[in-house]
């Protein structure tokens, strides 16, 4: 028994079969988590190191060496870059796609136990590896004109916080901003001083003092009490009344040579909203969460916390990722359903039915659902890449169900009735559907071994489309016969079988009779396809390229850094016209802005920070003109800042994979001054090159210092040590805050520290008293200079290399021709020192590696092909006709390219890829009517205008069906069809060339190659 005759005796049964499957697919598809990208594991794993205000040359000796070296000792790394600031150290490892990034960490973690020892016991140390839910999917801001920013930052934490932890899929809320409330106390240095003391004797005694600890067990009267040491301070009063010593017998409290105040702790970050002082809140979703009903009932129960709030308080959304994702989702589904039903249109144009056309209604649905199914049980997501899949496979499985709708109404004009017609039909096409079918799935195969991000994001289209098209196969050779047989009745298969008969019976049409005449000239038809592939390739060097598309997020992100050493305060001043100069652009919805912290997982200075700005959906501007109109509006107002503008969602792709710019040009030496004198001469030049914005030569300066050099003899002549001194002077600064008070659920440090006069005054600084052991008093400048330095520039190593990465973005112009440009200016005007040299790394260099990978996938999706085709034809002839019309068929993918102004990028190159298997489907079943032909006794020539002819219609339908199924797409209508709109023109490109060549090409090349 045949394969066709077993689906015919049992179609019932597979029906059920399909049916069940499909609606387990609708149900496992209400169930689909949402997200905006697949679930990718990033190789790449971050170790952040702080320890206070270290000198950036003493954290670079004594913390990132050390953990260079471990980071270095970890398997399968690939590139280790460290960057060291005043104070703190950011290490950076990058490892093989594929690397199972959990396992990395716990032995990174291990390097790491293994040099704390050699590290100084200050330094506080955390590792993460990298991921989508790293970075926030919501955020919220507090403000208001009456409360202090230390009650907002306590409704934050105490208030709201804990409620929205309760959202089920919420990982960790993030509080920005405000201030931390503390206990100051503040001692009088005269007091101090008549009493023999100092700071640190205050400091000592309230940590002496604030006890509550168990002190043992006591068994009596048959209980077991907790003997407990209750001494704990409670409040102002308790800690004014702390015993700092005894002076005659008589106490010496706290209060009698310490000023006791509330206070808060010293700012390091600010942050604001719509022009006022705030404080945000930004919600980070657990790694399987499903983004959009995660923020739906996190605004949900911040609308019940609303009315907890005081009236005064108001609360903002200045964030929100979830919009974007649901806009990207619902845009790509109306897309697909607008495509079907344009198909469904092409098919009533063509088979004159309504009911046969309701077939093509009811499988392709039945496709999708069941699609949706099996990503289900692989545990992938809905998302634009797995939408983008189906997007894709629609017009192939829209194919499918043409081919045995088509044969089945073709074998009607020979058959009597509809079951010997449909298997009739199964019988001559099922070698050509099995053919086919394989030929459009072996093209996914070099997609598993695709790495880099490209391969990471597109093997989840690449999955979706091999689901769909198995699956279409089921659908069409099973339920398109027995729907067919339902809907259509005695009377419609009669009148669909006199038009067949009537359509045979005209004879030739002229397609044939212009094919007949070409065929004694079918030679010629190979000067016509090597001129084709020549324009090919001229038109290719006119196409722009780029990595990922360009899409409008409905948001950005604007990195600020102000000059070097520039206080938080004064930071914070020069950042009002930059706010006003939002506020002013009507476009713009709301935003948050940090000022000392930035959204990620990095080391940010005081003096930098960013702007999270949300977009009014009904705006008449592109977000790309709202940024260029911001970026004119900021560098009027305050030309001092340096700014950069991104897209949040691809700026955490970029962080993810350590590619942050779509321009990065590493400049490696072993001289640090020589290589930041040449990044600064780089970053001017790159400046010169039309749509290069936002430009970074790579040079951090941290601010200035003032440099306390203890004199020894001097310090020794009272009794002092260094240490001695260092510990006063920090004391006296940064305070000591080694006790808290508890009040509720607040816990509020107790901070022994000078007044703000001395803090604030370089002067005062100089004059400040230092006690001796033995009771003596002397300024500060008596045994110690203190003289002001500048700045010191960041250390950033690669590969233990130092290094300077320059950065920059683009503006109204592709990457590709972008680079070209400078690397000409480049070679041009910049003479590299000696022990100098250039790595062009960044979005670019990702976008090289992908296009390899691509075209690697491309070469051994051909040879797949090939290998089906001789599987298929037991020749080399039908192969080599099929590959000789499929690659010039490109030529129409880059003409497309060219005619709508999209660059050539990983989803365009998809689409050509695409191509290739989609010509040899149509292809097959031509070479396979053509051989059949053959086997009847027809000639070579005869076989091929009867094939041709009752080919045509089919290859029509199915080439302007593929066409309106992926048009919605290719317009890029709807917000998350841009990622997939260089895909659908791609394929409609080759779709357009493909179908002239199969009927005119393809027939001309095999009649020269078959004889």
């Amino acid at each position: 028994m045949n394969a066709a005759r077993f689906v015919l005796q049992h179609r019932r049964a597979l029906a059920f079969s399909l049916a069940v499957l499909t609606l387990g697919g609708v149900a496992a598809a209400l169930r689909l988590p949402v997200a905006l990208f697949p679930q990718v594991t990033f190789p790449r794993l971050v170790v952040l190191a702080d320890d206070g205000e270290r000198p950036i040359e003493r954290m670079r000796i004594e913390v990132t060496l050390p953990l260079e070296e471990a980071a270095r000792g970890v398997p399968g790394v690939r590139t280790v870059r460290s960057k060291t600031s005043r104070g703190s150290t950011e290490i950076s490892l990058m490892f093989a796609w594929g690397t199972d990034v959990d396992r990395a960490l716990q032995m990174l973690n291990g390097r790491i136990a293994a040099v704390r020892g050699a590290l100084p016991a200050t330094v506080g140390l955390q590792a993460e590896r990298m991921d989508i839910s790293v970075f926030p999917i919501l955020g919220f801001s507090l403000t208001s004109d009456q409360r202090t920013p230390v009650e907002l930052r306590d409704l934050a934490l105490y208030t709201l916080r804990p409620e929205l932890l309760r959202v089920d899929g919420v990982g960790r809320i993030d509080v920005t901003g405000g201030a931390t409330r503390e206990i100051h106390v503040i001692p009088d240095p005269v007091a101090l001083a008549a009493h023999g003391l100092d700071a640190r004797d205050v400091a000592d005694a309230l940590v002496a003092s604030n006890l509550g600890e168990a002190s043992g067990v006591v068994t009596a009267n048959h209980e077991l009490y907790l003997a407990v040491t209750d001494n704990a301070l409670a409040g102002l009063e308790d800690v004014a009344n702390v015993v700092v010593t005894a002076r005659d017998g008589a106490p010496l409290y706290v209060r009698d040579v310490a000023r006791v105040e509330p206070g808060v702790a010293d700012v390091l970050v600010r942050a604001s909203a719509q022009g006022r002082d705030a404080v945000l809140l930004d919600v980070t979703r657990q790694p399987d969460g499903n983004t959009v009903q995660i923020a739906h009932e996190t605004r949900l129960a911040m609308e019940r916390l609303k009315r907890r709030l005081p009236p005064d308080v108001h609360v903002d959304s200045y964030m929100d990722q979830s919009e974007f994702v649901a806009a990207s989702i619902a845009g790509t589904r109306d897309a697909i359903l607008v495509g079907v039903f344009l198909a469904m249109g092409v098919l009533v144009v063509f088979l004159r039915s309504v009911r046969i056309t309701l077939v093509a209604a009811l499988v392709v649905p039945a496709t999708i659902a069941a699609t949706l199914g099996c990503l289900s049980a692989i545990g992938q997501t809905i998302n634009i890449m797995t939408l983008g899949g189906i997007a894709a496979a629609v017009g192939l499985v829209i194919d499918d169900v043409i081919v045995i709708v088509e044969g089945i109404f073709h074998a009607l004009a020979r058959e009597r009735g509809f079951a010997a017609a449909t298997e009739a039909a199964l019988s001559n096409l099922w070698p050509a559907i099995v053919g086919s079918t394989l030929a459009t799935l072996v093209i996914h195969v070099p997609f598993a071994f695709l790495g880099g991000i490209a391969g990471a994001f597109f093997a989840a289209l690449s999955i979706t489309m091999v689901f769909a098209l198995s699956l279409s196969f089921l659908f069409s050779v099973v339920l398109a016969p027995v729907v067919s047989e339902r809907l259509l009745g005695t009377r419609a298969v009669e009148a669909a079988a006199a038009r067949e008969r009537q359509r045979e019976a005209a004879g030739e049409g002229r397609y044939a009779r212009q094919l007949r005449r070409m065929l004694p000239h079918a030679k010629a038809v190979v000067p016509v396809l090597v001129l084709l592939l020549g324009v090919g390739a001229l038109l290719y060097g006119r196409v722009g390229s780029g990595f990922l598309p360009d899409m409008d997020e409905g948001a950005f992100v604007l990195d600020y850094v102000t000059p070097p050493g520039t206080s938080l305060d004064e930071t914070d001043r020069m950042l009002h016209p930059l706010e006003a100069a939002l506020r002013a652009t009507p476009e713009v919805m709301s935003y948050g802005r940090r000022t000392g912290s930035q959204l990620g997982f990095f080391v940010t200075e005081p003096n930098s920070g960013d702007i999270l700005v949300k977009l009014r959906r009904d705006r008449g501007r592109s977000i790309f003109e709202v940024i260029d109109d911001v970026r004119r509006r900021v560098e009027a107002a305050q030309p001092a800042i340096q700014i950069e503008f991104g897209q949040q969602l691809q700026d955490v792709i970029g962080d993810l994979i350590d590619n942050p710019a779509p321009i990065e040009i590493k400049v490696f030496g072993d001289d640090k001054e020589r290589i930041e004198a040449t990044a600064r001469r780089l970053a001017a030049i790159i400046g010169t090159v039309p749509g290069v914005e936002d430009i970074f030569d790579g040079v951090t300066v941290s601010g200035p210092s003032l440099a306390i050099r203890v004199d020894p003899v001097s310090a020794a002549s009272w009794g002092l040590t260094v240490h001695d001194v260092h510990e006063q002077v920090e004391t006296a600064l940064r305070g000591r805050a080694e006790t808290s008070v508890v009040r509720g659920d607040k816990q509020i440090a107790v901070r022994t520290r000078m007044a703000d006069a001395l803090r604030s005054d370089p002067a005062a600084l100089r004059a400040l008293s230092l006690r001796s052991p033995a009771g003596g008093l002397t300024p500060l400048d008596a045994v110690a200079t203190v003289a002001a330095t500048r700045g010191q520039t960041e250390t950033v190593r690669e590969n233990l290399k130092p290094m300077v990465a320059v950065t920059a973005r683009l503006s109204g112009r592709d990457l590709g021709s972008t680079v070209r440009a400078i690397r000409g200016a480049v070679a041009r005007q910049l003479p590299l020192p000696e022990g100098v040299s250039l790595e062009y790394a960044g979005t670019f260099r990702t976008q090289q590696e992908s296009f390899r990978g691509l075209l690697r996938v491309l070469v051994t999706a051909v040879l797949l092909v090939f290998v089906v085709l001789l599987f298929q034809f037991g020749s080399i002839q039908a192969p080599l006709s099929v590959l000789a019309v499929a690659i010039p068929a490109l030529c129409g993918t880059v003409a497309a390219l060219v005619v709508t102004g999209v660059a050539f990028n990983v989803s365009s190159f998809v689409g050509a890829i695409l191509v290739v298997g989609i010509v040899a489907e149509n292809a097959i079943f031509f070479l396979h009517a053509t051989e059949r032909e053959r086997a009847a006794g027809r000639s070579l020539h005869e076989a091929l205008v009867a094939a041709a002819e009752a080919r045509m219609r089919p290859i029509l339908m199915t080439s302007f069906a593929a066409v309106c199924a992926l048009l919605p797409l290719a317009l890029g209508l709807g917000a998350g069809a841009a990622m997939q709109q260089p895909l659908a023109i791609a394929v409609i490109g080759g779709f357009t060339v493909s179908t002239l060549l199969l009927l005119f090409a393809l027939p001309l090349l095999y009649a020269c190659v078959a004889r």
